[in-house]
Order: C-alpha cells, then sequence, then structure tokens
C-alpha cells in the first residue's frame, strides 16, 4: 500500500472539549465519517489510492475509546464532524460515510447541508439495524437482543469480548459471517480488532443501542447533493432493503452493488471502491487534480569556453 504522511491536529468544541484529528494528502477537502466497527485506520485504503488529489480528514468518535469512555450519540458525532470541518477552515467537503458513519452523514445534512458537497454512503442504512421496524428485522432483533442481555451483565460482556478478540478463531468466524472477504488476511483483521482490546465494553453497547435511537429516514427526500450509495451484497449488517431505500428515496442517487463483499468493503475492495468514488467525484464536479511529486530544477549545462 501506497505511503503517505499524515498530520495530526486538535478541534475544541464550545464546552472546551477538545477533538483530535488528522488528515493526509492535498486537494479538494473529504470528510470519513466512521463506523463503530473499527479505528480511523480502515480508510487507509482509500487515502493511499487518492491522497494525492484529495484531502482526507478521519478521527475516532468519542465514547468508544479509552480515554473518555462515555457513550455518545449519532447527532453528537454529526456535532462534532461539524465542528472539525469549522476548526480546518473548510466551508465545504464531500462527506463519505461506512457503517453507522451513513448515520452520521445524513445528520450533518441535516444540520449543514450548505457545508455538504456530496455523499458516499457506504454498506449502512439511515437506521441501524437493530433498530425497531429497521429493514433485516429478524437480524436486527437478533442484534437488539444480544445488546439488551450484554448491558445487562457487563462484566460478562467485557470478559466474553476480551476472549473472543484473543481468540485465533475470531477471524475464521469474521469470515464465515461475511464481515470480512478473502482479500483480507489474519495480520490486518488483528491490526483493526487491536483498538478494541481497550475498549470500555459498556459505554461501547451503550453508545450502539444509542445508534438505534436515530433515524435519518426523514432527511433522505431532502438530499441534494450528488450522492453513491456502495453496497457489499454478503453484508450482514446492512441489508439490500436498507441499502435501495436510500437509492430510491435520494433523487439522483447512483448505486454499485458489490458482489461477495462483506461489511469491511473498505478492506476487501478497496480498489474497487475508490475508483467508483474517484469517477463519481470527476462526473459530479468534484475532480481531484493530479500533483506530482515536485523535483528540483535541473542546472542549465555548462557552455564551453572560448
Amino acid at each position: 500500500m501506497k505511503s503517505f504522511p499524515i498530520e495530526e491536529h486538535v478541534a475544541m468544541r464550545s464546552d472546551g472539549t477538545e477533538l483530535h484529528y488528522v488528515s493526509a494528502g492535498r486537494g479538494l477537502p473529504v470528510l470519513l465519517l466512521n463506523g463503530l466497527g473499527g479505528p480511523r485506520s480502515v480508510w487507509n485504503g482509500v487515502i493511499a489510492h487518492l491522497s494525492d488529489r484529495y484531502r482526507f480528514l478521519a478521527w475516532d468518535y468519542r465514547g468508544i475509546g479509552v480515554d473518555e469512555p462515555c457513550a455518545r450519540s449519532v447527532s453528537e458525532h454529526a456535532a462534532d464532524a461539524c465542528t472539525i470541518l469549522e476548526a480546518a477552515a473548510l466551508p465545504r467537503a464531500a462527506l463519505v460515510g461506512w457503517s453507522v458513519g451513513v448515520q452520521v452523514a445524513l445528520e450533518v445534512f441535516h444540520r449543514a447541508p450548505e457545508r455538504v458537497a456530496s455523499l458516499v454512503l457506504i454498506n449502512g442504512g439511515a437506521r441501524a439495524m437493530w433498530a425497531n421496524g429497521a429493514p433485516s428485522a429478524f437480524a436486527g432483533k437478533l442484534i437488539a437482543r444480544a445488546l439488551t442481555l450484554l448491558q445487562r451483565s457487563p462484566k460478562i460482556a467485557t470478559l466474553a469480548a476480551r476472549r473472543a478478540l484473543h481468540s485465533p478463531e475470531a477471524f475464521t468466524w469474521a469470515r464465515r459471517m461475511h464481515l470480512v472477504g478473502d482479500q483480507v488476511s489474519a495480520d490486518m483483521f488483528a491490526q483493526i480488532t487491536q483498538s478494541f482490546l481497550q475498549l470500555d465494553v459498556p459505554a461501547y453497547l451503550e453508545t450502539l443501542r444509542r445508534s438505534a435511537e436515530h433515524d435519518g429516514s426523514d432527511v433522505l427526500r431532502h438530499v441534494d447533493v450528488p450522492t453513491l450509495v456502495i453496497a457489499g451484497d454478503r453484508d450482514p449488517f446492512s441489508s439490500r432493503a436498507s441499502m435501495e431505500h436510500l437509492v430510491n428515496a435520494i433523487s439522483g442517487a447512483e448505486y454499485l452493488a458489490l458482489p461477495g463483499a462483506g461489511h469491511y468493503v473498505l478492506l476487501d475492495d478497496v480498489e474497487r471502491v475508490s475508483l467508483r468514488i474517484e469517477k463519481f467525484w470527476n462526473e459530479r464536479g468534484y475532480r481531484g487534480e493530479s500533483r506530482p511529486t515536485s523535483v528540483p530544477p535541473v542546472p542549465p549545462a555548462p557552455t564551453a569556453s572560448a
């Protein structure tokens, strides 16, 4: 994977809370809205493909790390996103959301539509699949029931999570459940799950529960910016119905279904995803100009003396 330099920044919320975010690349701005299933490093492949034409900004949501074990809602994540755009002095940016990041992207548009140049929505819906009445109701109800049981026994939930992540079978089960595909190695999977080893499990479970309270369905009919929806057809966390709901409800939305791709499509099919996103931006007037690495000028050849 092509390397790229990362710059670290701090944005200050109105209540004095610091938000730590990073930027990489140069060109038109893109704000990356993560899911709850991994750190911001899941975007590294996309950034590596496009950082010579676009400037990417990303951060890890508050409420799912060890520094601040306090659950946060989708609305709070969206407010943080707006704070970062303000700190970076960006009046507008393209938004790319993955998983729960789709809900965050829709909430940002709801709050500040003038700041959104375009939307790319990947493997997520207007509602969490474990919300009441969401598409894929059966699987969603199972997850909702599991969250309720785990929240009642936080110590057991923490112990189970630690053991599961340390288990050599975790990677095997992730493949069987179509979370990851054949392109994801065991080492790559370990890098993603490493961030969960020190997780405050009760706070994380509460964050998942709060995501089920958010419903961005009413926002969809108001979306008037270019929108691309990308879905892995084997994703257990975003049903085909929920993805098609986005496409049908957003005027002019484009749709890309990736055969055989699971939830972590940013790892499974990063090249196809990156190429399709770039094509979408180019065709919709958000073209990034490629800038070659600067090379010092070659001095003129010495002239022969008379």
